[in-house]
């Protein structure tokens, strides 16, 4: 799934079809990877040959709820340039999304016992039935210490849960031995 808006330019360039999908492809996989979605995604080509480190420079500004972020890189080539430009962005996107997450405090009381309900590895999130029967979404970024994708129905867990647009959600999952 693509950010709500995003605009790709070029300047003294022209966008290939390649540079292109390739943009859609790492913003895809950024927004499927992170719990915050990209609303905003800016990413311009600049070429000609003014630039100290390179002739070509990527500018990348990404906006999540909250916070704005910025890359700038200059190379000799798109592609590869096209692919750091987008590793720093996800590293920046963990930083930001690290920070939110410590600035949530848990609870005891939002402590809570449960299992794996229902689970979609496709999508990255699945269900958690807690004790007293009440189902509680969650992402696969909110499981620690654990692969996703070796989850099954029927694991017990431990998660700490807070209200979210849709009803109750966990901010972290935990795998019980």
């Amino acid at each position: 799934m693509l950010p709500l808006n995003i605009f790709i330019e070029g300047q003294n360039i022209e966008i290939l079809p390649e540079w292109k999908e390739k943009i859609e492809e790492e913003l895809t996989r950024l927004q499927k990877r992170y719990n915050d979605p990209i609303v905003n995604a800016r990413v311009e080509l600049i070429g000609g040959g003014r630039h100290r480190q390179g002739q070509f420079e990527i500018r990348i500004i990404a906006a999540v709820p909250g916070n704005t972020l910025t890359v700038t890189r200059q190379g000799e080539l798109v592609s590869p340039l096209i692919i750091e430009a987008f590793d720093v962005l996800d590293r920046r996107l963990q930083e930001t999304s690290d920070t939110r997450q410590q600035r949530v405090k848990t609870h005891p009381e939002n402590t809570v016992l449960g299992k794996i309900a229902r689970i979609f590895p496709d999508e990255d999130f699945g269900f958690i039935e807690t004790a007293d029967g009440e189902e509680v979404y969650f992402h696969a970024h909110a499981l620690k210490k654990g692969n996703f994708d070796k989850l099954q129905v029927g694991h017990k867990v431990k998660l700490a849960l807070e209200e979210g647009l849709k009803g109750p959600q966990a901010v972290w999952v935990r795998l019980q031995d």
